[in-house]
């Protein structure tokens, strides 16, 4: 299915444009079937038909299993599992806009850690477009203004686990089997899901089934799961964290589009001319700059 020797960067990067698009999509249905179903337990659901379609996948295939793989896709699990529970939660009290806009503060973690722990160095045009991305993200996300609620500590909080696991990604998905990793992180996320549900939240399946909240579970579940972790842990094989980040910037702006299309929900000029900085940005990221040959 994944055909190493066809895959280049730019084909890396489409597709990582693509699963941000879907990711930015989840934000407002997310949200919406939060009126009738407690957060993680919208998780627990979700990544359970997640784990199940997995499953079918994952005995299909030929695999090598090994204490390497278990280990990185527990970690895996551990981060995705705070990672989701903190922006569901986060939902709950920050409109689905505002949440994608701030999950996407990633985008400065990323180069941080890459530089700082993991020793890496970063294109002078990437620190560029980190910078200007960064700043279309604090036009969107606080409009020029500091102020910090419960849900917005909590999905500044989701941001930084986020760019841990696109660490840990480029780390992990080189050495292991794309299909078994994902597997067992999407696997531990769905068992931790559970456990927070039946603890904290009195977990049941005493709800009631519409068609929104199906959709809901679909496009979450299969698309926004499924499919999206699978492309994630290949297509970062073929670029860089930083890189990454940058391109999932696309995933904010896909929040507000369609929470403007499905929930009324309107950015003022200034979250805008955000929104412009951050497509700047990514041109900036794909653009080759050749000096000039003597």
């Amino acid at each position: 299915m994944f055909d190493n020797s066809k895959m280049t960067p730019l084909k890396a990067d489409i597709l990582l444009l693509i699963i941000s698009i879907i990711w930015g999509s989840t934000f407002i249905i997310t949200k919406t079937s939060l009126a009738s179903i407690p957060p993680v337990s919208f998780n627990a659901i979700r990544f359970t038909i997640a784990s199940f379609l997995l499953f079918i996948i994952f005995l299909s295939r030929p695999k090598k299993l090994n204490f390497q793989l278990f280990r990185d896709g527990f970690i895996l699990g551990i981060v995705l599992f705070l990672t989701f529970t903190f922006q569901t939660i986060g939902l709950k009290f920050v409109t689905a806009s505002e949440t994608g806009f701030i999950t996407g503060l990633y985008l400065i973690f990323v180069p941080i850690i890459s530089v700082i722990f993991l020793k890496k160095s970063v294109e002078r045009k990437i620190i560029f477009a980190v910078l200007l991305a960064f700043i279309g993200l604090f036009l969107i996300s606080f409009q020029g203004k500091l102020h910090f609620t419960f849900g917005e500590i909590l999905v500044i909080a989701n941001a930084l686990l986020v760019a841990i696991h696109i660490i840990l990604i480029d780390r992990y998905g080189i050495r292991n089997d794309v299909f078994a990793l994902t597997s067992i992180q999407i696997f531990v996320l769905t068992i931790l899901s559970i456990l927070y549900a039946l603890l904290f939240e009195d977990f049941n399946l005493k709800f009631t089934i519409t068609s929104e909240l199906i959709f809901a579970f679909f496009l979450t579940g299969v698309l926004a799961t499924v499919v999206a972790f699978l492309v994630q842990t290949y297509a970062q094989k073929f670029t860089t964290p930083t890189r990454a980040a940058v391109i999932f910037t696309f995933e904010p702006l896909s929040s507000a589009f369609f929470g403007y299309l499905l929930g009324d929900e309107i950015l003022t000029k200034t979250q805008y001319f955000g929104a412009f900085l951050i497509f700047i940005s990514m041109l900036i990221v794909e653009i080759k700059f050749e000096g000039r040959k003597r």
